[in-house]
């Protein structure tokens, strides 16, 4: 009873800053999934792999929630939808296969690298000249973006997130303001949170030391607590990114990922 407690008041946080920040909530997710695996006594050596596997699975219906709250307020790029999708669901799969192949410290580093860096630039803003909107220094169009959506979609299922914190920062490059990045990206969290899902559920099957109630590597207590209290709060997010300075938002989601990647290297 104290673990579905725990799993609602996780997928509460985590709807939240889905709909803020356009993320799928997995950064948060993944290293609390760690902890509380941990407790419940799980194998050492699936851990890891559990919580990405379950955070994928969750984020799928926060994202849902996210991107439809997003589309009320006419903040997603749906041209970009699909194409982006279409690289993303293909790089998913690639990447869950990949990530399984991995040690659970070695993605455990890999996590903890992409957080500090992808935070700590949204805070000091040293791409600056990537970053600013009127430079279009990157190409994002139906026609590139099944290719920028593989990577997205492959490094999202290695780290267990729904790709927001790599779609956002992209389409700020390619020209588009930080509210059609959190609003598209958060579009976008849906086909990459399923494809990786499946990727570790497929790759984890037939895994020794699996608890009960799991598919490969999806514990399925965890996805229904936090998916029920994620849906609601991810309305809640969105409406408040959309009464936040576009700077105070960036500077928020910096420290949120730092944060994170601090929480995964120490865990």
């Amino acid at each position: 009873m104290i673990d579905l407690l725990l799993f609602l008041l996780l997928g509460s946080f985590t709807g939240l800053l889905a709909g803020m920040f356009g993320i799928g909530g997995g950064s948060i997710l993944v290293p609390a999934l760690i902890f509380m695996f941990y407790r419940m006594g799980f194998d050492s050596s699936i851990v890891v792999y559990l919580a990405i596997g379950t955070s994928l699975a969750s984020i799928f219906f926060s994202a849902l929630s996210s991107a439809y709250s997003h589309h009320l307020k006419q903040s997603v790029e749906w041209r970009l939808v699909m194409p982006l999708s279409a690289g993303m669901v293909l790089g998913a799969l690639l990447g869950a296969k990949y990530a399984t192949s991995l040690s659970g410290d070695n993605l455990k580093v890999i996590i903890t690298l992409f957080l500090l860096g992808i935070g700590s630039d949204m805070v000091l803003n040293y791409s600056k000249l990537l970053m600013d909107p009127t430079k279009k220094i990157v190409i994002v169009s139906r026609l590139t973006a099944p290719l920028h959506g593989t990577w997205i979609g492959g490094l999202s299922a290695i780290i267990g997130i729904g790709g927001g914190s790599f779609t956002t920062p992209l389409l700020i490059a390619g020209g588009y303001n930080i509210r059609k990045g959190i609003g598209t990206a958060a579009a976008c969290g849906a086909p990459i949170a399923i494809a990786g899902a499946v990727g570790y559920m497929y790759f984890g099957k037939d895994h020794l030391g699996l608890p009960h109630m799991t598919s490969g590597f999806i514990f399925w207590p965890a996805v229904l607590g936090i998916a029920c209290a994620s849906i609601i709060t991810a309305k809640v997010g969105a409406s408040i990114s959309h009464s936040i300075p576009e700077r105070t938002l960036k500077i928020l989601f910096g420290v949120f990922l730092m944060l994170v990647g601090i929480m995964v290297a120490v865990n």
